[in-house]
């Protein structure tokens, strides 16, 4: 027995020499920094603050552990480049020992204390922004297991990160058997350095961007129950149309089977109505942007779009999606007297085509729009239809970039709605820019609103966000719809050093008043709200739906109020009528579309 307990006890002892082999291994790839650590749990109980949207616990657990090692690495930088510096120096401090030990546990109550106060506070005020926005609140158990995702992503990052170290340091002792130690350091990092690239933007980005096509090729192509071939002579896609069924994707067909039918809008409307029109291209394989065109163009011909008293053309996002709930308003609106008008440029989601095909929406607003107007200006200007531009998200980048400046803009279209612009727009950068005094980025008011006008809410179209007249609204009219709680508008990478002027303006808003600005947290923050916009309620986030009634409305001039009665120039849609649209029919046609896109 006594033999037995000996060998077992000589096993423990070889088991815990060994764990404190690895441990000190570990150690060694990976040095502990008491200025990391602080600023890495400081920086927690920031990242658990409220930013523009709440989130998931898993989402806010991922979120919080890049934000714990990014402030460990800085911290950790910080607190050697300090020690270096006071070691020069030679700066020495003496003090009592038990005063030394009182300041820290005062310290380390003060520090706890807030951390207490701070995640409480944060808890309080995500829960209640997450009823405001149709999120669901976190429990205790969720902040719980989100403190513990946060660990596990931060050690996930931690072990990266040493992997990298030991990877260097071996190729840095290969190389010193050949080189001196301060050669074979350079050798290391240029060797890894090139690795690391080749990794990440030739087998990471290029290769995962091709299979990224490829499945969202297939996926383009794949048949949806529910959606069909239309039989209207007025669609295309169908057996009178020039453009083929089967070169039509996924979306095209969605936006060319759905949307309401003549009776339709005379059920809704009360009014009698003519069936709306919508051309339609695909991106059919070796057919290029100009060809696309091409094909609307004789699409337009083909089904007497220019004969019709509006004419909206549509910049679609990545996939080619077009948001029923931005162009159906407009076919109500108009009683059927429309033409709607788009294409397809890439098969892949907005967030993809931003990084790939950055300048791929651009191009091809810009080809559709001069098409388009070639056909429009062969008419004589009084036969002409008046034109609208419409885009949302990354649709609103493509189509707003049309345009140089705000008087290009207004020379060349009757009127626009744009909905959930990307902050990196040129257009919209420069009109927020050079936004009237005293009006916030938030909603700016430009050129005193006399033709463009931003909107959080219908209601600023009428009156900025402080509730202040705008004056009389000129045609032609562009509204600009963007929430306060967008991070698709907001965010930009300037937030990294330096606060945004729509976080220190803080007008009346659904933003949250308890976000606030955090070097690198909050840019960390808003990035991480991108992925999460879309789940928001109506009217919040990157939600437009509903607003887009009396978006609409106004642009065409259908609102029947004082300001209407004023001269407020030629409308240039003919079929203007300001008898008949009232919020019963607002109602009305938000039942329609409703029960058109989820019944």
């Amino acid at each position: 027995m006594d033999t037995a307990r000996q060998t077992n006890v000589e096993i423990a002892r070889q088991s815990t020499s060994r764990l404190k082999r690895f441990v000190s291994t570990l150690s060694d790839f990976s040095p502990s920094s008491r200025a990391g650590m602080a600023l890495a749990a400081i920086m927690f109980v920031i990242s658990m603050s409220p930013s523009l949207l709440p989130r998931m616990w898993w989402w806010q657990g991922v979120v919080s552990g890049i934000v714990i090692e990014v402030s460990y690495a800085v911290g950790a930088l910080a607190g050697w480049l300090l020690s270096r510096i006071w070691r020069g120096a030679d700066v020495r401090i003496s003090a009592n020992p038990k005063w030394v030990r009182a300041g820290k546990w005062i310290l380390s109550i003060v520090i706890g204390s807030w951390a207490a106060w701070m995640l409480v506070r944060s808890f309080i005020s995500n829960n209640r922004a997450a009823r405001l926005m149709g999120f669901t609140p976190l429990s205790v158990i969720d902040y719980l297991a989100a403190t513990a995702m946060a660990i596990l992503t931060a050690a996930v990052i931690a072990g990266l990160a040493i992997l990298i170290v030991g990877l260097w340091r071996w190729v840095a002792k290969w190389a010193s058997r050949l080189l001196p130690r301060w050669g074979a350091a350079i050798v290391a990092t240029v060797i890894l350095a090139v690795l690391s690239t080749f990794l990440i933007s030739d087998v990471l980005f290029t290769r995962g961007m091709e299979y990224a096509y490829r499945t969202f090729a297939a996926v383009d192509q794949a048949e949806e129950a529910g959606v069909t071939r239309p039989v209207l002579p007025q669609r295309s896609g169908s057996i009178y149309s020039y453009e083929n069924w089967d070169n039509i994707g996924k979306q095209g067909k969605r936006f060319l089977s759905k949307g309401p039918r003549a009776q339709q809008i005379e059920e809704v409307t009360g009014r009698e109505a003519m069936e709306p029109i919508r051309i339609y291209a695909g991106l059919a394989e070796h057919r290029s942007l100009e060809e696309s065109a091409r094909v609307v163009a004789a699409e337009m011909q083909r089904t007497g779009a220019l004969s019709r008293s509006a004419l909206m053309i549509v910049t679609t996002t990545g996939t080619g999606w077009v948001e029923e709930w931005s162009v159906q308003p407009f076919e109500y609106l108009t009683g059927g007297d429309c033409a709607i008008v788009a294409t397809q440029y890439s098969y892949v989601p907005s967030a993809i085509a931003f990084l790939r095909e950055f300048d791929q929406p651009v191009t091809a607003s810009k080809i559709l729009f001069e098409a388009v107007m070639d056909e429009v200006n062969k008419l004589p200007e009084d036969e002409r239809p008046a034109v609208y531009l419409q885009g949302v998200s990354l649709g609103a980048f493509g189509s707003e970039s049309i345009f140089e400046d705000e008087a290009s803009l207004l020379e060349n279209v009757d009127g626009a709605v744009w909905a959930g612009t990307p902050n990196v727009t040129r257009l919209w950068e420069k009109m927020t820019r050079e936004r009237n005094g005293g009006s916030p980025m938030i909603a700016p008011v430009v050129s005193s609103g006399h033709n463009i006008r931003f909107a959080t809410k219908p209601e600023d179209l009428r009156a900025d966000i402080y509730g202040r007249d705008l004056p009389q609204w000129q045609y032609p009219r562009v509204a600009v719809l963007q929430h306060a709680t967008d991070p698709v508008v907001w965010w930009n990478t300037h937030i990294i050093r330096r606060e945004p002027d729509w976080l220190k303006e803080r007008p009346p808003s659904d933003l949250n008043p308890d976000m606030q600005w955090t070097r690198l947290a909050t840019f960390i923050q808003v990035t991480a709200d991108l992925p999460v916009a879309g789940l928001a309620a109506d009217g919040h986030g990157h939600v437009y739906h509903r607003e887009f009634i009396p978006a609409w409305a106004e642009v065409l001039g259908l609102v029947n109020n004082e300001e209407s009665q004023r001269y407020t120039g030629v409308n240039p849609y003919r079929g203007a009528d300001i008898s008949w649209f009232d919020s019963s029919v607002e109602s009305a046609i938000s039942a329609a579309i409703s029960s058109d896109l989820y019944d």
